[in-house]
C-alpha cells in the first residue's frame, strides 16, 4: 500500500512516503556526550541549521535536530522516547524501529519553511500550506516550537507517524493512521521534571472541537471520515477548520474502536494495526473480499473495504453507533473527565 503527501494543521498532521536528503545541514563534525538524562540522552553536540546554532541530540531510539530554547530541549529526549513505548504498547505489542528516527524541531516557522524546503525539494509545496503544525515524511519529522505543551503533543502525533512510516510493512489507511496518531497525542506530565504519562482521553484540543461540531450539528458520517482525509479538507474549505473537526472525529473514532459497544470492535482495532506492522491487510481483505477489494485497496486505500475486512459489513448500523458515542463523550460534565485523562464513558 503506497504512501500519500500529508499535511500537519494546528495539533494535526499526516504522513507519506518521500525521498529525504540531508543537503543544507552542518551537522556535528565529531561526538562530544554530555549526558543530561543517562537512561535516556546518549550525546548531544552542536548543530549548526544556517545562522541558527542548535544542538544534535541522540538518544536510544531518536536523533533529535533542534534550534528551539533549552528549555523544550531538555524535555524532548525523555518525551519522545516515552511516547515511542506508548506507540508500541497503546493497541497492541509492536516492534521497535530498526534504525534511529530523525526529528527536526525548529525555533519557528521561517526556520520550520527552510527546513521543509531543504529536505523534501520539489514535493515541499503541499506542505508549505500548514500553517501551525509539522510533517513527517519517509520517517523524518519536521516541527516548530508551537508553545510548551503544543509541540510535544505535535511531537506525539508526528511521532506515531514516523513509528509506522519506519516499522509497518504496510500503511494503515489515512482515516485510521490520523485517528491513531491524535489518539497518541494526550500526555500529562510531573511539573519540573520529564516524566510524562499518555492518556488517550488526555486532549482537550480534539475534545473541544468534537463538542463544537457537535452543537453545531456539523459531524460528518462514518463514511465521510473514512472517505475523507486531511488535504481534502483543507481544500473543501480553503482553510483548516473543515480539517480539524475530521481530525476531532477521527481521534474520536479510535476512541470508539477501542472502548465503544464495550470493547467489540477492539479485537478489530489491534488487528488491522498488527497487519499493517507484518504486512498483512491486502491479504486479509483479498480473502474476506477477493482480490479485486484488494487491488482497490491497494491503489485508494479506501474506508468501506477495510472496514467490512476488520469491524463488519453494516456501516449504516455502524455509524448510529458511533454518532451516539459522541453525543455521550460530549455530553456536559465530560470536559472535567477529559482534562484528567479519564474516559468520559465510565
Amino acid at each position: 500500500m503506497t504512501g500519500a503527501p500529508a499535511l500537519t494543521i494546528a495539533l494535526a498532521c499526516a504522513g507519506c512516503d518521500a525521498p529525504a536528503t540531508q543537503s543544507g545541514f552542518k551537522l556535528p563534525a565529531s561526538t562530544q556526550a554530555s549526558v543530561a538524562h543517562p537512561k535516556v540522552e546518549l550525546a548531544r553536540d552542536s548543530w549548526e541549521f544556517g545562522s541558527a546554532r542548535g544542538e544534535a541530540i541522540t538518544t536510544r531510539s531518536f536523533r533529535i535536530y533542534t534550534t528551539a530554547n533549552p528549555g523544550l530541549n531538555s524535555r524532548l529526549p525523555d518525551f519522545l522516547e516515552t511516547s515511542l513505548i506508548h506507540n508500541r504498547t497503546a493497541l497492541g505489542d509492536l516492534p521497535a524501529p530498526v534504525n534511529r528516527m530523525e526529528t527536526f524541531v525548529l525555533a519557528n516557522r521561517t526556520e520550520w519553511l527552510r527546513c521543509v524546503q531543504m529536505i523534501w525539494a520539489e514535493k515541499a509545496e503541499p506542505y508549505l500550506m500548514i500553517q501551525r503544525g509539522g510533517v513527517t515524511a519517509g520517517g523524518k519529522s519536521v516541527l516548530y516550537d508551537i508553545g510548551p505543551r503544543d509541540t510535544l503533543v505535535l511531537a506525539a502525533h508526528e511521532g506515531w507517524h514516523q513509528f509506522a512510516q519506519t516499522t509497518f510493512k504496510e500503511q494503515l489507511p489515512v482515516w485510521l493512521d490520523e485517528g491513531i496518531a491524535a489518539y497518541m497525542e494526550g500526555f500529562r506530565s510531573e511539573a519540573n521534571t520529564v516524566r510524562f504519562v499518555f492518556l488517550p482521553w488526555a486532549n482537550t484540543e480534539r475534545f473541544d472541537r468534537l463538542r463544537e461540531a457537535h452543537a453545531a450539528g456539523a459531524l460528518m458520517t462514518l463514511r465521510e471520515v473514512m472517505s475523507s482525509s486531511p488535504t481534502r479538507q483543507i481544500s473543501a474549505s480553503g482553510g483548516g477548520g473543515d480539517a480539524l473537526t475530521w481530525y476531532a472525529q477521527a481521534w474520536a473514532l479510535i476512541h470508539w474502536l477501542h472502548e465503544g459497544d464495550n470493547g467489540a470492535m477492539r479485537p478489530g482495532l489491534e488487528q488491522i494495526v498488527f497487519d499493517a506492522s507484518n504486512g498483512m491487510i491486502l491479504k486479509r481483505v483479498e480473502d474476506k473480499l477477493g482480490p479485486k477489494a484488494a487491488v482497490y485497496v491497494r491503489q485508494k486505500r479506501p474506508g468501506p473495504e477495510i472496514w467490512q475486512t476488520y469491524f463488519g459489513p453494516d456501516t449504516d448500523k455502524a455509524n448510529d453507533s458511533y454518532q451516539a458515542f459522541i453525543a455521550r463523550i460530549v455530553q456536559t460534565g465530560s470536559r472535567d473527565r477529559i482534562v484528567a485523562g479519564q474516559s468520559p464513558i465510565e
